[in-house]
C-alpha cells in the first residue's frame, strides 16, 4: 500500500476547516469576555478543549485562527452601528464603525495571512 505524499506533509493537519473552527472559538471567547459572560464563555472553553484534545485540529492553526476570530465580533459591532453612526447627534456616544471595523478587519486579515504563510511554508 502506497502513502501519497500530500498525506504525510507536516502542514496538512487541520487545514482551512480547522482554522475557521478556531476562529469561531476565538470569536466566542471575545464575546464571552466582553458581553455575554458565562453564557458564552463556558461553551467556548469546552469547545477549545475538545478541539485541542480530541481532534486532528489540536496541532493546527490555533493562534492564527483565534486572532482572526477576535476580529469577527469587532466587525459585527461595526456593522450594527453603521446606520446609527451616520444619523448621530454630536456627543451622543455612538461608536464609530470605522474604528471597530478597521481593527476587526486588521485582526481578521492578520490571522488569515499568517495562516496562509505558515501553510505555504510547511507545504514547500
Amino acid at each position: 500500500m502506497t502513502v501519497q505524499p500530500h498525506a504525510t506533509r507536516p502542514g496538512s493537519r487541520g487545514g482551512w476547516a480547522g482554522f475557521w473552527l478556531w476562529a469561531f472559538v476565538g470569536a466566542a471567547l471575545v464575546l464571552g469576555f466582553v458581553s455575554l459572560g458565562v453564557l458564552l464563555l463556558i461553551p467556548a472553553i469546552v469547545s477549545a478543549v475538545l478541539l485541542a484534545r480530541l481532534s486532528k485540529w489540536g496541532e493546527g492553526p490555533i493562534a492564527p485562527g483565534m486572532v482572526a476570530g477576535a476580529g469577527l465580533p469587532l466587525l459585527a459591532v461595526a456593522v450594527l452601528n453603521w446606520n446609527s453612526w451616520h444619523h448621530r447627534v454630536e456627543g451622543d456616544g455612538t461608536p464609530n464603525p470605522y474604528y471597530w471595523g478597521g481593527v476587526g478587519l486588521f485582526l481578521l486579515a492578520a490571522g488569515v495571512v499568517v495562516y496562509a504563510v505558515l501553510r505555504r511554508r510547511s507545504s514547500s
